[in-house]
């Protein structure tokens, strides 16, 4: 990479790194200063506040690594990422999800479609630096695991929401069966919409064509001809 190309990326992983904790902090003090409309729709204060501070930790990770030089993701990618953590969070502290009924399998859709996305990039990544015959076969192939792996992850999502409400013994996240199969089937429908998109990209591209744009380990990182 050039000089410019990795000033440009630095100067973005900068900004990132404070200030999308900066903002979420923002977000959380509302709810602390008992302002945030998620705590009239009937949510805990110590339940949005750990959201904040955990989604803030989280968002860290993208800046860090890159300021390390070990990954570095197109700004699409990192786009998506980031639009989908104050989805999240603005919604829960906003009361989207107990006030607008539809808003809960809304929020599970633009959310799955969104991880289905980061989950193409790493299937095109694994297919781009397999050995030559450890391939999904083809574009069928790659959808299949696509749509499953993404969907795992709305099922892990959901583990972990029956777990935090275990473990705290109260109901933060779970409001029963009916809820937790709509959000898997709002998963679904995000995952499919991409699943398809996805088939139909492949039709003129190649996942190299997606790996070539993502840069990790030092080595990629090298400015005329020396390592950073």
């Amino acid at each position: 990479m050039n000089a410019y190309e990795d000033s440009k990326e630095r100067r973005v992983a900068w900004i990132l790194l404070f200030a999308a904790p900066a903002l979420l902090a923002v977000v959380c003090s509302f709810v602390v200063a008992g302002i945030a409309p998620g705590l009239d729709a009937g949510h805990p204060e110590e339940y949005l506040v750990a959201t904040c501070f955990a989604w803030a930790v989280i968002s860290l990770v993208v800046p860090i690594l890159r300021l390390l030089n070990l990954v570095s993701l197109p700004p699409m990618l990192i786009a998506a990422i980031y639009v989908n953590i104050f989805f999240y969070v603005l919604s829960l502290c906003g009361g989207l999800y107990l006030n607008v009924s539809w808003f809960g399998d809304f929020g599970h859709v633009v959310s799955s479609a969104i991880v289905t996305c980061i989950v193409f990039v790493g299937l095109c990544l694994i297919e781009a630096h397999s050995p030559a015959h450890v391939t999904f076969g083809n574009r069928v192939g790659m959808c299949i695991m696509l749509l499953l792996v993404a969907l795992s992850f709305g099922g892990i999502w959901e583990m972990i929401e029956g777990f935090t409400d275990g473990v705290t013994g109260n109901a933060y996240m779970v409001y029963g069966a009916a809820d937790t199969m709509g959000d898997l089937s709002a998963d679904l429908i995000g995952a499919i919409v991409i699943t398809i998109c996805v088939y139909w990209y492949l039709g003129d591209h190649s996942p190299s064509d997606i790996s070539s744009k993502v840069r990790f380990g030092r080595r990629a990182f090298e400015i005329d001809g020396e390592s950073d």
